[in-house]
């Protein structure tokens, strides 16, 4: 007998600080960007305001969803789409971080045990430029 299905929980983006905070100031940052960022950060690219507002739409079942079921025992759900956003919507990058190292796990890292060594150089005998003399 196989184990029982985990129940499908839907995730509320919008009740995260970082969500309500990109909702509520998006628009200001938008407007006030080519006069006090642009000098130091170049001009504005418009697909950043795309990537912005995908992410505003991810996990929300009215911007669309898929219906799955499962064959078994009939049992549905509604499935949010999400933007598919890495770096700037943190489920999506997450999901994305957990299949990468799936990824290494099976098709890349061999079935032996690994180490990670860190050598480093004591500071006394590090080289030092010109430039970097300055006290």
């Amino acid at each position: 007998m196989s184990a029982p299905a985990a129940v499908y929980r839907p995730r509320h983006p919008q009740d995260s600080d970082y969500y309500r905070c990109v909702e509520d100031y998006f628009e200001t940052f938008i407007g006030i960007y080519d006069e006090h960022f642009s000098r130091q950060y170049g001009f504005w690219r418009p697909y950043i305001a795309q990537v912005i507002y995908r992410y505003l739409d991810c996990g929300n079942l009215r911007n669309g969803f898929a219906r799955v079921k499962c064959k078994g025992c009939g049992h549905e759900y509604l499935l949010a789409f999400s933007c598919e956003r890495r770096h700037f919507c943190p489920s999506c990058h997450q999901k994305r971080v957990v299949e990468f190292g799936e990824w290494l796990c099976m098709d890349v890292l061999k079935k032996i045990t690994h180490r990670h060594f860190v050598f480093s150089i004591p500071k006394i005998r590090r080289l030092r430029s010109p430039a970097s003399n300055t006290r």
